[in-house]
């Protein structure tokens, strides 16, 4: 990725000034697709993010996957 171009793509664009709520199922599974945990946050707060961030890592150091999609 060209970092020179990073600021002008959506991924880098601040979260804050266009989600102020966007809710999320969050369901991580083992190797043999059993439900470890199954969480409903809200993508639009830092403590959430932060949260999420830091369960999919632990998710994916456990050989575990993490599956995320919209709560419509």
């Amino acid at each position: 990725m060209n970092n020179n171009n990073r600021q002008s793509l959506p991924e880098f664009a601040p979260i804050r000034d266009f989600v102020k709520s966007y809710i999320i199922d969050v369901v991580i599974y083992d190797t043999n697709d059993n439900i470890v945990r199954r969480e409903t946050m809200d993508y639009g707060k830092p403590e959430d993010r932060t949260w999420l961030g830091k369960i999919s890592y632990w998710a994916w150091s456990n050989g575990h996957y993490v599956e995320t999609s919209c709560k419509v």
